[in-house]
């Protein structure tokens, strides 16, 4: 499967004006949840020389906790989306999931946490991430479709980010002189 999204930044305080936004735009709001995502790679680094990610995401809703299991790979982009092919399963076995990929000789190399708030109108997501260091909006879907959101919300398409959270985040440590990091935890990002 090929996902197709924009990725802009955008300020804490716009949060609340920018799901106000999306409702009167038709927007369901599926809620916002706490996620952890680990990122593998095995001992030759197959991920790290490929630039793929195969990532275990874990998902607090209320009372209960699944799991998103999927491989990521960017594709080359000149303008326009980012562009990347995307495999991904939900499960409630994450724990068995975990054995399998150190069965594998995968072992965890990275992770964050994040919240993510999800709404969805006529064949797109628009997705709020709350990092501890940043917060970004996602909109996946079709390319007329993404383009036409985005630029209704006031976006630059052209401004869209490529770059995966994870390295978002350690441009921003490097930025703020901080050395590079592993996992990124609202508890100390900072530090």
């Amino acid at each position: 499967m090929i996902e197709l999204e924009f990725k802009f930044e955008i300020k804490r305080n716009e949060i609340s004006t920018l799901i106000a936004s999306l409702a009167k735009m038709g927007f369901e709001n599926k809620g916002r949840f706490y996620e952890k995502t680990v990122m593998y790679d095995n001992l030759e680094l197959a991920m790290f020389k490929t630039n793929g990610r195969i990532r275990l995401r874990t998902i607090k809703k209320t009372k209960e906790i699944h799991y998103e299991f999927s491989y990521k790979k960017p594709k080359a982009v000149k303008n326009g989306p980012k562009k990347e092919i995307e495999h991904q399963i939900e499960t409630h076995q994450g724990k068995d999931l975990e054995k399998i990929l150190k069965a594998m000789g995968y072992s965890p190399t990275t992770s964050y946490e994040r919240y993510r708030q999800t709404l969805i109108a006529g064949g797109v997501k628009v997705t709020i991430d709350e990092f501890p260091f940043a917060v970004f909006v996602e909109i996946e879907g079709e390319r007329k479709k993404i383009n036409m959101t985005a630029k209704t919300l006031g976006f630059n398409t052209r401004q869209s980010l490529i770059d995966p959270c994870d390295t978002l985040f350690t441009n921003w440590r490097k930025k703020a002189g901080l050395p590079f990091q592993t996992n990124m935890s609202f508890a100390d990002f900072d530090k």
